[in-house]
């Protein structure tokens, strides 16, 4: 059977793609093919706030029925409490309605087995372009709300007592994120003060997404005009969170893991955490001061889960905020993240720029994007420049070239777009600027341009 969806919108994460290219019958058809690959009798499907997602939700439900699964329907939810409800509900595998922080002219779907364990878009086309069978018992559908259990378990921690009083500012970015955080909030005695806390398919105010340092600008205002301990920034579907301590700096997603490391690594001495070639120099010293080991995978949600299962890590993160804890099965849940990162805070008796500031000890760009007429070229090119005088050099994930404890750097291409993504650190200011316009300059040279600021 010749599918008549078009290929690029099944990726190794996800589906996803345009409004006009995410259709109800798409949902349908993945559904059903999600069941068939699966056999799960069972499915739990939800959806975020998207314009379209009650229709392809809709659709996604019929389409497991009538593949012969019975639906438990969590409806309009947040991704990290999807991972849960399939878990808790011991469902045969799950389908959350979802295009995560992309714009709103963007909808998609995820995929997980009965472990909670990603399933790619890319193995569900396989399913979708056989032809479909109607099961000759349709499933049923049950309409289930499972947020007292998530709750409980996101802070099902020794001392959260602790929390009382704590005063937060958080960034819903007109997301999901405000149906869990303000009912965990009000658990904990935290002082929860909210902005963009409506979801709303459009995002008016800003992209819902953490991991680019220019949406965090109208939450930084706010916290130098008030008293707060600490801000936090969600993305669209709530499965990546930010912190910004009480000055209004950002904490990167990498060195947020060396917090949650040191908590897992007392717990399991020796334990490994999974990070990945894009990670600080300082993630990777305090994971071995901590006498852990580290594994590096592959940046991509499904690629870290995957490792994790596979090597048995106590902890893993990524710079975009990305958190994923054995106690929800190897799963993200922000909510989870929310607490342990106030308890480690609250436990230092400091503020939490004090608690944070040891681990900004490098200097790093961020991830700056550059428009380039041929990756593979680009890619090609930066590797014969640099990789012959590096004193290291990874490949797991584009290329990683390291200049002894001076600086390094690190190119990837993007997977949908004409794009390279580099990001640089150095011991220093100087050594940064300078491994920024050396990489830079040859990017350039090959007819790249520089489209993020950084």
């Amino acid at each position: 059977m010749e599918s008549t969806f078009a290929p690029h919108i099944f990726r190794t994460y996800d589906i996803r793609g345009l409004l006009a290219e995410v259709t109800p019958e798409l949902a349908y058809a993945a559904a059903m093919a999600l069941v068939v690959k699966t056999g799960a009798k069972n499915v739990v499907i939800g959806r975020d706030m998207r314009s379209t997602s009650p229709e392809l939700q809709a659709s996604a439900i019929a389409g497991a029925r009538d593949a012969g699964a019975d639906v438990l329907d969590i409806g309009m939810t947040t991704t990290s409490m999807y991972c849960f409800a399939v878990r808790h509900l011991k469902a045969g595998a799950g389908l959350m309605v979802t295009a995560s922080h992309n714009p709103p002219e963007y909808n998609g779907m995820k995929f997980a087995d009965a472990t909670g364990l990603p399933i790619s878009g890319r193995d569900i086309r396989e399913f979708v372009e056989r032809e479909a069978r109607l099961s000759e018992e349709r499933g049923s559908v049950r309409q289930v709300s499972v947020l007292d259990e998530y709750l409980s378990a996101a802070m099902h921690w020794p001392n959260v007592e602790t929390l009382r009083g704590t005063k937060v500012i958080a960034d819903f970015g007109n997301g999901m994120g405000a149906m869990t955080i303000r009912p965990l909030a009000e658990r904990l005695g935290i002082q929860l003060v909210e902005m963009y806390a409506e979801p709303d398919a459009r995002f008016p105010n800003h992209e819902a997404n953490p991991a680019k340092e220019e949406t965090l600008a109208d939450i930084k205002a706010e916290m130098l005009k008030g008293d707060f301990d600490l801000g936090v920034a969600l993305d669209g579907d709530a499965d990546r969170i930010a912190f910004i301590d009480n000055e209004a700096q950002s904490l990167r997603g990498d060195l947020a893991l060396t917090i949650f490391a040191s908590e897992a690594l007392q717990k399991h001495p020796g334990g490994i955490v999974i990070t990945s070639p894009n990670q600080s120099w300082t993630t990777y010293e305090e994971i071995e001061r901590l006498g852990g080991r580290t594994v590096d995978s592959p940046i991509g949600r499904t690629l870290v889960i995957h490792k994790m299962f596979e090597v048995g890590a106590v902890i893993s993160g990524e710079v975009s905020s990305h958190f994923f804890f054995p106690e929800f099965g190897n799963l993200e849940s922000v909510d989870y993240a929310f607490v342990r990162m106030l308890l480690a805070w609250k436990a230092s008796g400091k503020s939490f720029a004090d608690f944070v500031r040891p681990l900004r000890r490098y200097a790093n760009s961020g991830e700056i994007n550059f428009s380039v007429p041929d990756k593979d070229a680009a890619m090609s090119a930066l590797k014969s420049s640099f990789a012959a005088r590096a004193s290291s050099v990874n490949e797991l994930d584009g290329i990683r070239c390291d200049f002894g404890r001076d600086w390094w750097f690190i190119v990837r291409p993007s997977n949908n777009e004409p794009l390279i993504r580099l990001t640089v650190e150095g011991v220093d200011d100087a050594h940064l600027q300078s491994g920024i316009h050396e990489v830079t300059a040859i990017i350039e040279s090959l007819g790249g341009s520089c489209i993020t600021t950084h």
